[in-house]
């Protein structure tokens, strides 16, 4: 899934018009996000490319729908790709001693030290 210029332009502008009407701070949004605030701002001002999953992550906390914020989504240029690229990241509270795939799991086997 390819996002434009325009489609960057708009989530900047999204940002820049509601990050003070909503009281948040660019810590708090990259937090919520999973990243550096290196990366939401290479994501913002066009040194990354945008993914589907961060639109929609950022749109949700922006409190709007995707296709309000992104001109191709709203145009319905995106409706006829089939893939769609995830990214999850978990941390466990312990040691990770083995991590493997199961069909669409992934299992993560960890040692907590109970004290």
């Amino acid at each position: 899934m390819d996002f434009t210029q325009q489609d960057r332009e708009e989530l900047y502008q999204v940002w820049m018009s509601k990050k003070a009407k909503m009281r948040l701070m660019q810590m708090e949004v990259v937090k919520k996000l999973g990243i550096s605030q290196k990366e939401f701002s290479e994501l913002l001002r066009g040194n990354a490319p945008l993914t589907y999953g961060f639109v929609k992550q950022f749109c949700q906390i922006m409190r709007i729908e995707p296709q309000q914020a992104i001109p191709s989504l709203r145009n319905g240029a995106m409706t006829a790709t089939k893939h769609v690229f995830l990214k999850t990241r978990l941390s466990v509270d312990g040691e990770i001693q083995r991590a493997y795939i199961e069909g669409n799991q992934v299992i993560v086997e960890y040692i907590h030290r109970a004290e």
